[in-house]
């Protein structure tokens, strides 16, 4: 494969090694050489055998063209490397010379990559090595610096790290040798972060108390650019989004269906005692009543917020109007900015400049508003009825870059949920992700924060603050993150203007500071219930008790994969499920009560497994809640007896396959505090995330 005259920026291999040498990183004895005698008399000076690769940096991949010939184990065998590939490739490629390196022994072969990613920066990547990598895609990925239990945390999540404990006669790799040289390669990432795009090493070849980098390239950047973010949340006038006294609705309609109308409708419903202003330039004298102004600076009374519903065309004289009102904070619901290109973006970065020079804070465009349930302001166009109905307050924020999204936790919301804060930024013209998340942070009535986005503009800053939020506050955030394949995010540009990187990476930053990440709505859902509603387990000891065996069986099947453990009930309780329940019975864990289950039985195996050391969470499968016609297994016994228990230590989760039949006690059952699973996937990931919280804050992050 030949590139481009833009490959220059190459460092051939021979430099590469150079650097590397310098920065106490381990490579083998090595000569550069460009002829034939030279070459006969460096190989002998390193030894036989010798390798020899034929450099250009116009060839990246060695192999693929035949550049690299191992085991050359004379001086007649470098000489032929000469007359045969080194002159068939010059006629092909820009060829430097050949650099020969001594021949290590094999061992374990890892990659180790640097890369500057443009949402996060420079990140490493750790995996199986040499030609597996393509096929295995093995591999894991952290952003730059990383800590020791960093790159601890990299290897046990790979799937071949059983070769480096001694599997099947491979030699045991010593894990502190292998982390000191990983932990060095990272460290030259960071100190040379401006002047690279990537730097790969492939193989890394691990031994039992040694390595060696045997292959490695790198590619400069044209310039120099810094590349570390150091934004840090901003929180001025952050307050005024959601303590707003006195709203202007700029856009506000007397005609029912437009947003100016929904808006002031919700507005004014919910007002307790804020002031609202609609401001429409047709000039109305009155809209629903209320006195109505032409331009928002004709109102004489101070304006905390500003809620604008019109054309993006018209934003950047209505922020010309706030800024000589003195208004500091916008919610614009307008779209058709940069996710349409053309004029459209151009109009997007007005808005944002002016949002500099005005020094306004704006929420938007391309969203659907804001909701806080304590004030009540809400300032969200879905408006509510049969089926979307006003959410109950609770102790869950969340943040969306989608209205869609935004829009269905609404429901959710109100089904069972809870919130404290909804707010769908859109095109986040000046306040972002981790600004939100730092003022969620200190915001008293949140005690989870659950998040959806397609990508983000500043990840390293991101990450920062949730690192802060999880440290410093020990709030748990839930992460779904679309846009992870290349359709996706082509689809994604065309309706929010979001580009994403490799999701890959994405979630090895989550990891990496212990953000909890989900696969998709209905497992955000689920986690954010168990987290807002439950105890945060000790471990991820899970025991389940069930009146239906398949249901436990499909649970089973997921405990695994999502790092969960069956937990090993103890003697006590294993004597005393024997002592109580009937030889039908399936004792132990999972505990099998049969289709003839009372509601006593469920209370007092529940009970044992709360008092058992052994086990950190419990699940309760009521498969469905009446298995007979008119059968023991009554909705206000089982009512009765969580209601007993559900204040206990650890955590308790309720799964049925039920729908229709269970909705109606699932309500009641949740509002004693213990949530409730339509399927087992839910119910299951419910239980992997508190144990994953668990795991979070029982480590120290660094």
């Amino acid at each position: 494969m030949k590139f481009s005259s833009s490959i220059t920026r190459v460092l051939t291999e021979e430099s590469t090694l150079e650097i590397l040498a310098h920065n106490g990183i381990t490579v083998p004895r090595f000569s550069f050489v460009t002829n034939e005698n030279d070459a006969v008399k460096k190989a002998r000076a390193l030894r036989f055998p010798v390798v020899g690769k034929i450099i250009s940096p116009e060839i990246l991949h060695k192999t693929d063209v035949k550049a690299i010939k191992m085991g050359l184990n004379s001086e007649a065998e470098v000489r032929k490397l000469f007359a045969d590939g080194y002159r068939k490739l010059s006629r092909q490629y820009q060829v430097r010379g050949v650099l020969l390196e001594e021949m290590v022994p094999p061992g374990v072969e890892l990659i180790v990559a640097l890369q500057n990613d443009p949402q996060f920066g420079p990140v490493i990547m750790v995996g199986i090595g040499g030609l597996y990598t393509e096929i295995f895609r093995d591999v894991q990925f952290r952003v730059l610096p990383i800590s020791r239990q960093d790159v601890l945390d990299m290897i046990g999540k790979l799937k071949f790290q059983k070769l480096l404990s001694g599997f099947r006669g491979f030699e045991i790799i010593n894990l502190d040798m292998l982390t000191d040289a990983i932990l060095r390669i990272g460290y030259l990432g960071i100190q040379m972060a401006d002047h690279y795009e990537s730097i790969e090493i492939n193989p890394l070849i691990a031994y039992p108390n040694d390595y060696c980098v045997v292959d490695c390239k790198m590619i400069l950047r044209e310039k120099p650019r810094r590349t570390i973010s150091r934004a840090k949340p901003d929180l001025s006038h952050m307050t005024q989004f959601f303590d707003a006294t006195s709203v202007a609705v700029i856009g506000a309609s007397p005609q029912l269906g437009t947003v100016g109308n929904a808006i002031l409708q919700k507005l004014v419903l919910g007002n307790h005692g804020k002031k609202i202003f609609p401001v429409n330039l047709k000039g109305y004298p009155k809209i629903m009543g209320i006195k109505a102004y032409k331009h928002v600076h004709d109102i004489t009374e101070r304006i905390d917020l500003a809620v604008v519903a019109t054309d993006l065309k018209f934003v950047p004289s209505i922020m010309e109007s706030c800024s000589r009102k003195g208004i500091h904070n916008m919610v614009i619901l307008s779209g058709g900015g940069k996710e349409m290109g053309g004029e459209h973006a151009i109009i997007e970065r007005q808005v944002s400049l002016l949002a500099r020079n005005y020094s306004i804070r704006v929420i938007g465009p391309n969203c659907i508003g804001l909701l806080n349930s304590k004030n009540p302001l809400d300032c969200v166009f879905q408006g509510y009825g049969k089926r979307v109905q006003r959410p109950v307050r609770g102790q869950v924020a969340f943040l969306s870059q989608s209205g869609t999204f935004g829009a269905a936790f609404l429901e959710s919301a109100f089904d069972g949920l809870g919130v404290s804060k909804l707010i769908t930024y859109g095109n986040r013209t000046n306040v972002d992700e981790a600004d939100l998340l730092w003022y969620l942070a200190h915001d008293n009535e949140t005690k989870v924060i659950g998040m959806y986005f397609e990508g983000l503009e500043d990840g390293r800053k991101f990450i920062d603050t949730a690192k802060r939020v999880i440290k410093e506050k020990k709030k748990p955030i839930v992460v779904y993150k679309n846009n992870r394949t290349t359709h996706a995010a082509k689809q994604s540009a065309l309706h929010n203007g979001s580009l994403a990187g490799s999701y890959e990476i994405t979630k090895g930053a989550f990891d990496q500071v212990g953000i909890i990440s989900v696969n998709n709505y209905e497992e955000l859902v689920a986690s954010l219930k168990a987290l807002s509603l439950q105890p945060v387990p000790k471990g991820n000891r899970i025991a389940m008790v069930t009146n239906g065996g398949g249901a436990v069986v499909g649970a089973l099947d997921q405990i695994e994969t999502l790092d969960l453990a069956i937990a090993p009930v103890s003697d006590q309780t294993r004597r005393a499920f024997r002592e109580y329940f009937p030889l039908t019975y399936v004792h132990g864990n999972p505990c099998d009560l049969t289709c003839v289950a009372t509601a006593s039985d469920f209370e007092f195996a529940i009970a044992r497994l709360l008092e058992d050391p052994n086990v950190d969470i419990i699940v309760a499968w009521l498969v469905p809640w009446f298995v007979l016609q008119k059968g023991p297994l009554e909705e206000d016994d089982i009512i009765q007896v969580l209601a007993k228990i559900q204040k206990g230590k650890k955590p308790i989760l309720i799964g049925t396959f039920s729908d229709k039949s269970s909705r109606g006690v699932s309500k009641k059952i949740e509002k004693l505090g213990i949530p409730v699973f339509h399927s087992v996937n839910t119910c299951m990931t419910a239980a992997c995330s508190l144990a994953r919280w668990s795991k979070t804050i029982g480590q120290r992050l660094t």
